[in-house]
């Protein structure tokens, strides 16, 4: 994107406008073709981002989602940034990322501290070090501190532990004293209630003795009253004389009755304090017996629920040791069971292995002996005798079968035969002897040997090379012949005629063409032939590069135009000898030639041998020489 941050280096580049500013002020010249759209999606930031022309297309036509860009330029880039970030990581994953942001780091860092003096680069990088150094102390002194924070935060955590434990044992036992003091007092209170019961029985039954003799007092009060009445009754007769001593009686009754009703009544509170007193000492002595009743139930109770717990935890250890003793007894089963089928399919594997192996080693006995009769075997093309049959060559090898396909010669009607790998034996006199020179894709060269199970010719095909610095290339024996001398050929349609001072040549033309192989290259002949006014029709063999030649001269020095005359291709790198590439050259040729002899202005020639020379002579002057080819 354009950049918004950039800043003036020197006082002429100061009024320059930034690009945003740049091209806010053309806002107003387009604005009649531009859209009201104001959406800003994914796909649009990552079009604007794509390139500069998409960059200046936006800002035409769409100003208000640019203005919405320029509002949020650090969140775009950062956007962008993120976005190329992402790719990266797609394509090349996430160590390569970071690998690459340290490298650019680097070079940046690089950059920065090339362009600094001597002095400043080594103060920069003594403040680096020191930089260095403080964030490695301060790291180490972190790691020192949240050492010692995870050691204190152990310890509390263990200390915070252990006062859990603490006080969750304080607080089991508060309950368990609570239900114990729970269980006392209900006991108390339960006894109490019954004591309660037994006093308001016995109150009850002592109110019915009471009410009894208070009945038989009232009664007997009667009959004493009635027994006095009587009395008096019997004693008014005697009262007047004996009134002062029945007063005296009386009053000594009375002061007895009185007497006697305070001893009984000293009596009857000595013996309710005694009653009482006992009945305290009985409520102590049953509230003593009562608690120790209940303390030796607790304590019976204690001992009951300990002897339960030691019963039930040795119940339990009991059943998990009988439950360990089945299961080591299952284990051991299992290991055994284990151990014999492993031991099973060792032996099975053992076996398996063993056939397998001597299977394998059949498969390589096979294998090697068919590889032997394969190496022992010719390879394709080799001259071979057929045992009755005659000569022939070989098309191929069946090594399943050990049998030889063999393409009998033409003596024998080109027949393809199948026949025993010992009825064939190597042709030595029709193979190449060494020194022999041949015809190869790779150009003329001499044959150094033959390997008839491999099927190549070893080839030296630099002939005339020094003795160490000689190529060698193996050559498939179809793509080998011997290599003929071509002659120069040229065929005069009258020999009788005398040879004339000068031939005219009336018309040219390619009629042939040959791939020609000398010293060890390749090359192409284009066979011309030519028909003159005053000695028949010539024949000659010229090559590609000889019409270039002339094309090339004919354009420089007769300054004639390239449209007149058509220009000749120049040679390619490859396909040069493929039939099309010769055919469309050839067209090419007689062209170049036909426009080349209805030239008026043009003079040229053509040397046919070292006595024949064929000339074009020119109808109009021109500037311009003779040139033979």
């Amino acid at each position: 994107m354009y950049s918004s941050y950039w800043m003036p280096k020197n006082g002429r580049e100061s009024t320059s406008l930034l690009d945003h500013d740049a091209l806010r002020r053309d806002a107003a010249t387009h604005k009649s073709i531009q859209s009201e759209e104001t959406q800003l999606r994914r796909i649009d930031l990552e079009t604007i981002m794509s390139s500069k022309a998409a960059v200046k297309y936006w800002y035409l036509h769409r100003p208000k989602t640019m203005e919405c860009v320029h509002k949020n330029a650090v969140k775009i880039q950062c956007m962008g940034r993120s976005f190329a970030v992402r790719q990266l990581i797609k394509k090349y994953g996430v160590a390569y990322t970071v690998e690459l942001a340290k490298a650019d780091a680097n070079k940046k860092h690089e950059e920065r501290m090339a362009e600094l003096s001597p002095e400043d680069r080594e103060a920069t990088e003594k403040h680096i070090a020191e930089y260095e150094e403080r964030v490695a102390e301060a790291r180490r002194k972190r790691k020192e501190e949240l050492a010692i924070e995870q050691a204190q935060e152990v310890e509390r955590l263990a200390r915070q532990r252990l006062q859990m434990e603490a006080f969750l044992a304080t607080q089991k036992e508060e309950m368990r004293l609570e239900a114990e003091e729970r269980a006392r007092k209900d006991a108390i209170q339960r006894e109490q209630e019954r004591i309660k019961a037994e006093k308001e029985e016995k109150e009850r039954a002592e109110a019915l003795v009471q009410q009894r003799l208070i009945e038989e007092a009232a009664r007997a009060e009667e009959q004493a009253l009635d027994m006095d009445l009587l009395r008096k009754e019997e004693e008014e007769r005697e009262r007047k004389g004996l009134e002062r001593l029945e007063r005296e009686e009386e009053e000594r009754i009375q002061r007895e009755e009185e007497e006697r009703l305070e001893q009984e009544r000293i009596q009857r509170e000595e013996e309710e304090r005694m009653e009482q007193e006992r009945l305290e000492r009985e409520e102590e002595e049953r509230m003593e017996m009562e608690r120790m009743i209940e303390l030796e139930r607790i304590e019976r109770e204690k001992q009951e629920e300990a002897r339960i717990e030691v019963e039930r935890i040795a119940r339990e250890k009991e059943a998990h040791r009988l439950r360990q003793e089945e299961e080591r007894k299952h284990q051991e089963e299992h290991r055994r069971r284990q151990e014999s089928q492993r031991r099973k399919l060792e032996k099975e594997k053992a076996r398996l292995a063993a056939l397998e192996e001597a299977e394998r080693m059949r498969q390589e006995e096979i294998k090697a002996i068919e590889a032997k009769k394969y190496n022992a075997a010719y390879s394709k093309d080799v001259p071979v005798t057929v045992r009755n049959l005659g000569i022939g060559r070989i098309v191929d090898y069946d090594l399943q079968k050990d049998e030889y396909r063999v393409c009998l010669d033409k003596g024998q009607g080109n027949r393809t035969m199948t026949v025993p790998f010992d009825d064939v034996k190597l042709d030595e006199d029709r193979i190449l002897s060494p020194r022999t020179q041949v015809d190869t894709p790779f150009g003329v060269g001499e044959v150094i040997g033959m390997d008839p199970h491999v099927g190549c010719y070893a080839i030296n095909t630099e002939i005339n090379a020094a003795e160490g610095s000689q190529v060698v290339a193996f050559v498939q024996v179809q793509d080998v012949a011997v290599y003929a001398e071509e002659v120069e050929e040229r065929a005069i349609v009258d020999e009788d005629l005398p040879l004339p001072d000068e031939i005219g040549l009336l018309s040219a033309s390619v009629v042939a063409t040959r791939v020609i192989s000398r010293t060890g290259k390749k090359f192409i002949q284009y066979q011309l032939e030519i028909k003159t006014n005053n000695y028949g029709t010539v024949y000659c063999w010229k090559r590609y590069s000889t019409f270039r030649t002339l094309c090339d001269r004919l354009h420089k020095e007769n300054k004639i135009k390239r449209k007149d005359i058509p220009e000749i291709p120049p040679r390619q790198i490859v396909g040069n000898f493929s039939p099309r590439t010769i055919e469309e050259r050839a067209q090419k040729l007689n062209r170049f030639l036909d426009a080349a002899v209805k030239a008026e202005h043009l003079q040229w020639g053509v040397r046919v041998d070292d006595r024949i020379a064929v000339y074009k002579r020119r109808v109009r002057k021109a500037t311009g020489s003779r040139r033979f080819w």
